[in-house]
Protein backbone atom coordinates (compact mmCIF):
# COMPACT_ATOMS: atom_id res chain seq x y z
CA UNK A 1 0.00 0.00 0.00
CA UNK A 2 1.48 3.26 -1.11
CA UNK A 3 1.73 6.08 1.63
CA UNK A 4 -0.84 8.09 -0.41
CA UNK A 5 -3.76 5.37 -0.01
CA UNK A 6 -2.31 4.89 3.45
CA UNK A 7 -3.59 8.70 4.60
CA UNK A 8 -6.79 8.01 2.77
CA UNK A 9 -7.48 4.71 4.55
CA UNK A 10 -6.40 6.42 7.81
CA UNK A 11 -8.14 9.77 7.21
CA UNK A 12 -11.73 7.67 6.43
CA UNK A 13 -11.23 5.63 9.48
CA UNK A 14 -11.12 8.64 11.46
CA UNK A 15 -13.82 10.36 9.99
CA UNK A 16 -15.95 6.58 10.59
CA UNK A 17 -15.21 6.37 14.16
CA UNK A 18 -15.98 10.24 14.68
CA UNK A 19 -19.24 9.92 13.26
CA UNK A 20 -19.97 6.61 14.94
CA UNK A 21 -18.97 7.95 18.14
CA UNK A 22 -20.98 10.78 17.87
CA UNK A 23 -24.12 8.34 17.19
CA UNK A 24 -23.28 5.64 20.08
CA UNK A 25 -23.35 9.14 22.44
CA UNK A 26 -26.60 10.68 21.47
CA UNK A 27 -25.14 13.65 19.66
CA UNK A 28 -27.72 15.32 17.28
CA UNK A 29 -26.97 16.76 14.16
CA UNK A 30 -28.42 20.13 13.36
CA UNK A 31 -31.04 18.35 11.33
CA UNK A 32 -32.25 16.16 14.49
CA UNK A 33 -32.29 19.27 17.02
CA UNK A 34 -34.10 21.44 14.94
CA UNK A 35 -37.76 20.86 16.50
CA UNK A 36 -41.16 22.04 15.58
CA UNK A 37 -42.87 25.19 17.06
CA UNK A 38 -45.30 24.52 19.73
CA UNK A 39 -48.00 26.48 21.14
CA UNK A 40 -48.37 26.29 25.31
CA UNK A 41 -49.33 27.48 27.83
CA UNK A 42 -47.82 29.49 30.85
CA UNK A 43 -49.80 30.64 33.69
CA UNK A 44 -48.99 34.04 35.32
CA UNK A 45 -50.80 36.15 37.69
CA UNK A 46 -53.76 38.07 36.81
CA UNK A 47 -56.31 39.66 38.62
CA UNK A 48 -59.17 37.80 38.02
CA UNK A 49 -57.29 34.64 37.82
CA UNK A 50 -59.26 31.24 36.78
CA UNK A 51 -57.41 29.54 39.86
CA UNK A 52 -55.77 31.34 42.22
CA UNK A 53 -56.00 34.70 40.13
CA UNK A 54 -53.64 33.04 37.95
CA UNK A 55 -54.50 32.63 34.08
CA UNK A 56 -52.83 31.11 31.10
CA UNK A 57 -50.72 33.15 28.36
CA UNK A 58 -50.27 30.89 25.19
CA UNK A 59 -46.62 31.26 23.45
CA UNK A 60 -45.06 29.53 20.95
CA UNK A 61 -41.57 27.79 21.26
CA UNK A 62 -39.25 25.18 19.74
CA UNK A 63 -37.70 23.07 22.01
CA UNK A 64 -36.86 19.23 22.44
CA UNK A 65 -37.63 19.52 25.87
CA UNK A 66 -40.95 21.91 26.02
CA UNK A 67 -41.56 21.01 29.31
CA UNK A 68 -38.28 22.64 30.72
CA UNK A 69 -39.07 25.41 28.11
CA UNK A 70 -42.26 26.52 29.90
CA UNK A 71 -40.89 26.08 33.22
CA UNK A 72 -37.79 28.65 32.41
CA UNK A 73 -40.85 31.00 30.79
CA UNK A 74 -42.45 31.01 34.16
CA UNK A 75 -39.29 31.78 35.88
CA UNK A 76 -38.71 34.60 33.24
CA UNK A 77 -42.33 35.87 33.78
CA UNK A 78 -44.50 38.22 31.24
CA UNK A 79 -43.22 39.53 28.57
CA UNK A 80 -43.89 43.31 28.21
CA UNK A 81 -46.77 42.74 25.62
CA UNK A 82 -48.46 40.45 28.19
CA UNK A 83 -47.71 42.96 31.38
CA UNK A 84 -50.27 45.42 29.39
CA UNK A 85 -52.89 43.12 29.58
CA UNK A 86 -52.10 43.01 33.22
CA UNK A 87 -50.03 39.75 33.76
CA UNK A 88 -47.59 39.55 36.48
CA UNK A 89 -44.89 37.51 37.07
CA UNK A 90 -44.87 34.96 40.12
CA UNK A 91 -43.77 36.51 43.73
CA UNK A 92 -39.98 34.81 44.00
CA UNK A 93 -40.21 33.25 40.84
CA UNK A 94 -36.74 35.20 39.66
CA UNK A 95 -34.75 34.04 42.52
CA UNK A 96 -35.52 30.02 41.52
CA UNK A 97 -33.68 27.88 39.06
CA UNK A 98 -34.74 24.32 38.11
CA UNK A 99 -32.96 21.70 40.06
CA UNK A 100 -33.85 18.75 38.32
CA UNK A 101 -36.70 18.56 36.35
CA UNK A 102 -38.18 14.11 35.19
CA UNK A 103 -40.89 12.84 34.26
CA UNK A 104 -41.54 9.32 34.13
CA UNK A 105 -44.31 7.12 33.83
CA UNK A 106 -46.71 10.24 33.94
CA UNK A 107 -45.31 11.87 37.08
CA UNK A 108 -43.60 15.26 36.43
CA UNK A 109 -41.23 15.78 39.10
CA UNK A 110 -39.52 19.68 39.38
CA UNK A 111 -36.97 20.88 42.45
CA UNK A 112 -36.57 24.41 41.96
CA UNK A 113 -33.36 25.87 43.62
CA UNK A 114 -33.58 29.10 45.51
CA UNK A 115 -30.70 31.96 45.27
CA UNK A 116 -28.05 32.52 47.90
CA UNK A 117 -30.30 35.97 48.21
CA UNK A 118 -33.43 35.10 48.51
CA UNK A 119 -35.52 36.00 51.44
CA UNK A 120 -38.82 33.51 51.45
CA UNK A 121 -41.86 34.14 49.70
CA UNK A 122 -44.16 37.62 50.46
CA UNK A 123 -47.23 36.80 51.95
CA UNK A 124 -49.37 33.15 52.92
CA UNK A 125 -50.94 32.88 49.36
CA UNK A 126 -47.32 33.44 47.47
CA UNK A 127 -46.11 29.66 47.74
CA UNK A 128 -49.71 28.26 47.26
CA UNK A 129 -50.05 30.38 43.90
CA UNK A 130 -46.63 29.37 42.45
CA UNK A 131 -46.79 25.84 42.55
CA UNK A 132 -50.67 26.07 41.33
CA UNK A 133 -48.95 27.85 38.42
CA UNK A 134 -46.29 25.22 38.11
CA UNK A 135 -48.69 22.18 38.20
CA UNK A 136 -51.00 23.58 35.57
CA UNK A 137 -48.07 24.84 33.11
CA UNK A 138 -46.55 21.11 33.53
CA UNK A 139 -50.04 19.37 33.67
CA UNK A 140 -50.89 20.61 29.62
CA UNK A 141 -48.43 18.07 28.69
CA UNK A 142 -49.73 15.29 27.40
CA UNK A 143 -47.37 12.71 28.93
CA UNK A 144 -48.03 14.37 32.72
CA UNK A 145 -51.06 13.10 34.29
CA UNK A 146 -49.35 14.73 37.99
CA UNK A 147 -47.23 16.77 39.13
CA UNK A 148 -44.91 16.93 42.21
CA UNK A 149 -43.25 20.50 43.37
CA UNK A 150 -40.33 20.96 46.02
CA UNK A 151 -38.18 23.72 46.86
CA UNK A 152 -34.47 23.05 47.51
CA UNK A 153 -35.47 19.52 48.07
CA UNK A 154 -38.74 20.16 50.37
CA UNK A 155 -42.12 18.86 49.00
CA UNK A 156 -43.98 21.06 52.10
CA UNK A 157 -42.79 24.77 51.54
CA UNK A 158 -45.80 26.00 51.07
CA UNK A 159 -46.95 25.47 54.86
Amino acid sequence: MTAKRFSFALALCCVLIFTCASVCLGQKTSKSAVSKPQRIKIYFYHEPGEYIDLSPVTRVIRSASPARAAIEALLAGPTPREEKMGFSGLASASEFAIGSLTIRKGVARINFVASRTWAGFPGDTAPIRFKKAVQLTLAQFPNVRRVVVSLNGDLNFES
